[in-house]
């Protein structure tokens, strides 16, 4: 089986990033989710640099501020020039379809100029016309959507490849981290039991039978930023150890998993073993 293990959220604060690149040099992963709107965007390209092996996703979410002035996309912000959809996602529809292909764009143009390339791939987030731009976006800039079978916590399926993709045979397993954000303000249990490196060894047999596995986290270190606006906080640091324990690296090597990037999966390159050899 080969695995991709993506971090997402990366460029969410200076804070967070440390973390992510300490998950990358010391740990097992083989991707980022780019988030282009956040306060630790910056930070991130320039630690990005220095790890061309990794895979740059779009991260879907728009959980900051727009990189075009507030009084561009006023049907995007809220009063104070934030997202306004950050904490309910049902706005996004309320947006006007013009204004977030412009944004869009500025955010993949923002990248270009500052990483010196697009993201190369993007996963879905919610429906509706926020996605619709999205898509026509990617299209536009050669962003790599839709290549993977999405799978709902009882392992049905919830979304399915565009046929292009389908021979590639990629999956998108459910991960327990969504659980544990929704669950953490009022389940100690949760917060307990909480363990990736148990998710990867409890799910072995299933995950094992596919070609290709997509397992996504949230290693990194927290900071007043994140404590203050986000539900997912102590996962992020369990996630990190998860991912540089050694523990996850012998279960990755008796299992004969080979861990590749979102190139590796996309185009049958590579890159992430040639650096593991170097």
């Amino acid at each position: 089986m080969k695995l991709i293990v993506r971090a997402d959220d990366v460029g969410y604060t200076t804070a967070y990033n440390m973390g992510f690149e300490k998950a990358v040099t010391n740990g097992v992963v083989t991707s980022a989710d780019l988030m282009l709107d956040c306060p630790g965007f910056e930070d991130a390209v320039e630690r990005l640099k220095k790890y061309p092996f990794l895979s740059v996703g779009w991260h879907s979410h728009f959980w900051g501020k727009p990189v075009l002035p507030p009084e561009e996309v006023p049907s995007m912000v809220n009063e104070f020039g934030w997202f306004k959809f950050r904490k309910d996602q049902k706005l996004k529809d309320t947006c006007d379809y013009d204004e977030i292909v412009k944004e869009c764009r500025a955010q993949l143009n923002r990248c270009i100029r500052l990483l010196g390339k697009a993201p190369d791939y993007t996963h879905s987030s919610r429906g509706g016309v926020f996605e619709e731009a999205r898509r026509q976006v990617c299209g536009e800039y050669g962003i790599k959507y839709g290549f993977c079978t999405k799978m709902h916590p009882d392992g049905s399926f919830v979304e399915k490849p565009k046929e292009e993709f389908a021979p590639l045979n990629i999956y998108m397993v459910n991960q327990p981290a969504t659980v544990y954000k929704t669950l953490y303000h009022d389940s100690m249990a949760v917060r307990r039991t909480y363990d990736p490196v148990k998710y990867y060894q409890s799910n072995a047999e299933d995950m094992l039978s596919k070609e290709i596995c997509i397992t996504a986290w949230h290693p990194g270190y927290l900071d007043d930023h994140i404590l203050k606006e986000s539900s997912c906080t102590e996962a992020r640091i369990v996630d990190l150890m998860a991912l540089c324990s050694q523990e996850l690296k012998d279960w990755i090597r008796d299992n004969h998993v080979e861990l590749i990037n979102y190139r590796d999966a996309l185009y049958g390159t590579h890159e992430y073993q040639n650096y593991l050899l170097t």
